[in-house]
């Protein structure tokens, strides 16, 4: 089956559009005014034309359709682990300044016999 020339009823357009905003089915039954078993009946139309087998899919497929969105998700994986490992590295810096300010502290103190009293 083509996906790319797939076509939505108007009714699954609607249902795929609630679905990329969040939408539980009984959400989508509530703001359509129409059953919960035909929401699930027109889901799995839009299920088999679409390829699709959950909510949040066919909200993702929809959303991809309606925004004409190419979304790379190998680079976008790649930029999330690039910016995983950067906030390791600012952590890890932001640490270690903050040992080696005490330990420069400690060693002031000790220099110049300054003792430091501490109240509770």
């Amino acid at each position: 089956m083509e996906l790319a020339n797939t076509t939505l009823t108007k009714r699954e357009n609607q249902i795929a559009g609630l679905a990329a905003c969040g939408l539980a089915k009984k959400e989508m039954a509530d703001r359509l005014g129409t059953a919960y078993g035909t929401i699930n009946v027109l889901l799995d139309k839009a299920y088999k034309k679409t390829g699709t087998s959950k909510l949040n899919e066919l909200g993702s497929w929809w959303l991809n359709r309606a925004f004409a969105l190419n979304i790379d998700f190998a680079q976008l994986q790649k930029t999330i682990i690039a910016m995983s490992l950067l906030a390791l590295i600012v952590f890890q810096l932001t640490f270690d300044i903050n040992v080696n300010a005490r330990a420069m502290r400690r060693s002031r103190i000790k220099e110049n016999g300054i003792e430091e009293i501490y109240e509770f």
